[in-house]
């Protein structure tokens, strides 16, 4: 997967696309996950792709077969109305997303096989969620 194919979908959907702002993380199917619009892929496709810029945060997810995005799955939760957690583990990071209707959570590794992008993009978020939590 390249992070073009996410740029491109991002544009297309008239989200600003932020450099860096790409991971590639597991859902974890909660009560929260479902009242905030990812009930469709919360069990068949559990990965998704997180796009993070200054107006809030897109979730698309990944077809569990081919592993293609699905633009028609895409959701978009304005940086306003959620609050993001991380909680660093030893193979993998929380990613908590606090939002009106409950937590979305999602597993993100720190490797990803087929995504070069995820591991340099992950250093940047984490470099700003610890600069923006002081």
């Amino acid at each position: 997967m390249k992070e073009d194919d996410i740029k491109n979908i991002l544009f297309a959907n008239q989200i600003a696309y932020a450099g860096h702002g790409s991971i590639y993380a597991t859902l974890q199917p909660s009560v929260g996950a479902y009242k905030n619009g990812l009930g469709s892929t919360m069990y068949v496709m559990k990965d998704h792709i997180l796009h993070l810029n200054n107006e809030g945060l897109t979730i698309i997810a990944i077809d569990d077969n081919d592993g293609q995005l699905l633009p028609d799955t895409l959701i978009f939760l304005p940086m306003n109305s959620i609050q993001i957690h991380l909680k660093i583990h030893l193979t993998h990071i929380k990613m908590i997303i606090t939002s009106s209707n409950g937590d979305i959570v999602f597993k993100v590794h720190k490797n990803v096989i087929g995504c070069p992008w995820h591991k340099e993009n992950l250093s940047f978020l984490m470099l700003q969620s610890t600069t923006t939590s002081r």
